[in-house]
């Protein structure tokens, strides 16, 4: 029998995974009728806030029940495989925490990119035919051969040149930052199955097991609840519709369909995305 501190974190998690997929399920419906976003968004934020505190509390209990088997266990010879594994996931964890610093910084600069190449362009619309007239030029005291209108025509090309290839960087950051929060995931869980493996009894090794696969499934379903906020929270600061929350939707709903089955959840959400203008 698990212990009643796990049993009981066991019971939340399982709990929490349940709020979170109806959460998944409102906020990508909600995409549908924009009015509605903001209000679900921020439902969204206090679901997943809940389902990370239930997180730490069922992975400290966890630990601590097979901490407890562990010791009653002699000790063996070899490689510490499991703290080997926790290494590489705190590295994994590093290194997509400090890809996601510089994709905020990406940000900012495709911002002030942005900015340059709108005012750059304005000031080219405008001064263009102003130029071309000659009273203006006499009242500025320019010539015909002002250098004025090429060179807001060259910022604003270099702008636009700046603003692809941020956009490019930005995918490349957003792919490495995803790939490296995936390795940090699959080592702990390597770390906390070679963990339940040395586990004292069957008994124990087998309520450890099922605490493992609890604390997997909710860190699947609250990373999916992570990723869709995140890419919800950006589109609606850019205001071009849902671009990125239909990119990551669709991945969501490929996630919930093959690696954790769950036929009814990835229904709701593949209708979602389909009502979604511009997704076929």
């Amino acid at each position: 029998m698990s212990s009643p501190p796990l049993s009981l974190a066991v019971a939340s998690a399982t709990a929490a995974s349940g709020r979170v997929l109806q959460a998944l399920g409102e906020l990508a419906e909600a995409l549908g009728t924009p009015g509605t976003v903001a209000k679900v968004l921020a439902e969204a934020k206090v679901v997943l806030r809940e389902a990370e505190a239930v997180l730490e509390r069922l992975q400290t209990a966890l630990e601590d029940a097979m901490a407890a088997a562990a010791a009653m266990m002699p000790p063996t010879l070899g490689v510490n495989a499991e703290g080997l594994y926790r290494a590489l996931g705190t590295a994994a964890d590093a290194s997509a925490s400090e890809l996601e610093r510089e994709l905020c910084r990406n940000r900012r600069r495709r911002w002030g990119l942005w900015v340059a190449r709108t005012v750059a362009l304005v000031l080219l619309l405008v001064c263009a035919p102003l130029l071309s007239l000659d009273v203006v030029r006499e009242a500025l005291g320019v010539t015909q051969e002002s250098h004025l209108v090429p060179c807001l025509a060259t910022v604003a090309l270099v702008c636009q040149v700046a603003l692809w290839g941020a956009g490019t960087s930005k995918r490349h950051l957003a792919t490495a930052a995803s790939h490296q929060r995936h390795q940090a995931l699959r080592y702990r869980r390597l770390a906390r199955d070679i963990a339940a493996a040395t586990a004292a009894t069957t008994e124990a090794t087998e309520a450890t097991t099922a605490a493992n696969a609890t604390l997997g499934m909710l860190e699947e379903v609250a990373g999916h609840l992570k990723t869709l906020v995140d890419a919800v929270t950006q589109d609606l600061e850019m205001a071009k519709g849902f671009p990125a929350s239909a990119r990551v939707l669709g991945d969501v709903v490929v996630a919930l369909g093959t690696v954790m089955g769950d036929k009814e959840g990835t229904q709701r959400l593949a209708q979602a995305l389909e009502a979604l203008p511009g997704v076929e």
